[in-house]
């Protein structure tokens, strides 16, 4: 179930962001008069088409991209009528406008639907915390905590849940900061501090390091009655016979009253034999099993498969949901996109300078994985994606690398600086050499989601 998941996410996401890139080029083309004879989604076999107008428009069997075709007298015969309509008969600037309205449209996409997540509400949990890991920098700043924190702010961004921390922390990290500024307020209202947190321990090419915790954050969660809702396939849980509905009463015979102390008591036992007590529909039953180990920044850690059946009204105390107005969305949602291609250009000039390992890059299947659990998600998760993805996409066909858009821009500003176009053969040989560079980040790419699910 979870593969027909990630498929359908994945030719979705990828269906509807190829369009709207194949679109930017096909409108803005028509706009100019220029003659489009093919819109097609996909690559290889086509397997459904249908002639509106001039234009066919076409589904073919490799859903990794797409194209829009324009009369050209480069690729073949053009009839004399047709011939102020090619695309090559185009002064430089309206093949220009064509060529950079497909990503552009792009990071226009990626900032109304980020504009639209924050008019619909942004939902997470609280950035509460109580106990704090011992010699992190959080402890340094809070010797003596015997209270319960909120984060407002992190290097002055206000920030509403632990992912938006999180985001601010990568943020950081990107940018090869030495330090955060941390804005806290005490529950209880009374008191606030600003601290400054060292982030010397933290490793952006370390994908496993819980960064949150390596800085000292323990966050606090509502205790939930250990219920499972979900056994993962082919994990321990399900090996041991462990079913929807059953209720953790004992572990080696040590109670459990909340789900947070089978999770502590599970994760320091990696690759161990543990014994549990389930309250079966009244039935007490005994199961037994071998943990998995999962490899982390921190060491082998214990995992047994299984979810929890959240208690919604114990939830709400921690959840904050926050929605804005049209104008102020729109202005966030900018802001947002603003800083999320501002964090892809650093990433791309760590990895070309070597400071962030090009194991970050993700391929096909990370995102068919990704697609496939944000759809099971909620709309709002999916939607989440679909912006990131559309900004990434946008992002990438900007770079002035042949065979991409941001190569045929590169050619049209030289054109537009000489007077004259790129020879044609040298836009050849640098198609070949582009084609090969995309083809070669493709394998990596592949490679990379290979390793990252070999290792789990």
């Amino acid at each position: 179930m979870t593969i027909l998941w990630s498929i359908a996410g994945f030719v979705v996401a990828m269906g509807l962001l190829v369009a709207i890139h194949e679109w930017g080029h096909y409108i803005v083309a028509r706009a100019f008069n220029i003659k489009v004879t093919h819109f097609s989604l996909g690559f290889g076999k086509v397997f459904y088409r249908r002639q509106m107008g001039e234009t066919q428009f076409q589904l073919s069997a490799i859903p990794l991209g797409g194209y829009v075709k324009f009369v050209d007298e480069r690729e073949g015969p053009v009839a004399p009528e047709d011939l102020p309509r090619a695309f090559n008969r185009q002064n430089v600037y309206r093949r220009f406008a064509v060529v950079a309205a497909g990503p552009v449209v792009n990071l226009v996409f990626a900032w109304l639907v980020f504009s639209l997540i924050y008019f619909s509400g942004i939902s997470g949990l609280k950035p509460v915390f109580e106990k704090i890991s011992p010699q992190t920098p959080l402890a340094e700043s809070l010797p003596e905590n015997t209270q319960a924190w909120q984060v407002l702010s992190v290097d002055g961004n206000d920030v509403l849940d632990w992912r938006a921390v999180y985001q601010q922390v990568l943020q950081a990290l990107v940018k090869e900061q030495t330090d955060i500024r941390v804005g806290l307020q005490a529950l209880n209202g009374v008191e606030s501090k600003n601290v400054v947190l060292s982030l010397s321990g933290l490793d952006i090419n370390q994908p496993k390091q819980d960064w949150l915790s390596t800085l000292g954050f323990a966050p606090k969660y509502p205790e939930i009655r250990p219920v499972i809702s979900r056994v993962v396939d082919a994990s321990p849980a399900q090996k041991m016979g462990l079913q929807s509905g059953d209720w953790v009463r004992r572990i080696d015979g040590q109670s459990i009253d909340f789900w947070s102390q089978l999770v502590e008591y599970v994760r320091k036992r990696p690759g161990k034999e543990v014994e549990l007590l389930v309250d079966r529909k009244g039935q007490m039953v005994f199961v037994s099993g071998v943990l998995a180990q999962r490899e982390t920044a921190s060491g082998p850690m214990g995992s047994l498969g299984a979810a929890v059946k959240m208690d919604r009204a114990a939830l709400d105390a921690y959840r904050v949901t926050v929605s804005y107005g049209p104008l102020t969305s729109l202005a966030k949602g900018w802001h947002h996109t603003v800083d999320l291609v501002e964090m892809t250009l650093n990433m791309i000039k760590g990895m070309l300078v070597g400071s962030v390992s090009v194991t970050n890059i993700s391929g096909p299947v990370s995102i068919a994985e990704f697609s496939g659990k944000a759809m099971q998600s909620g709309w709002i998760a999916f939607l989440s994606l679909l912006g990131l993805l559309s900004l990434s996409l946008g992002i990438l066909n900007l770079l002035p690398i042949p065979v991409l858009d941001g190569g045929h821009l590169f050619f049209y500003v030289i054109e537009m600086i000489k007077g004259a176009p790129v020879k044609e053969s040298i836009e050849a040989g640098a198609q070949k050499i582009g084609l090969m560079l995309i083809l070669g980040l493709t394998f990596f790419a592949l490679f990379n989601d290979v390793v990252r699910i070999s290792n789990g």
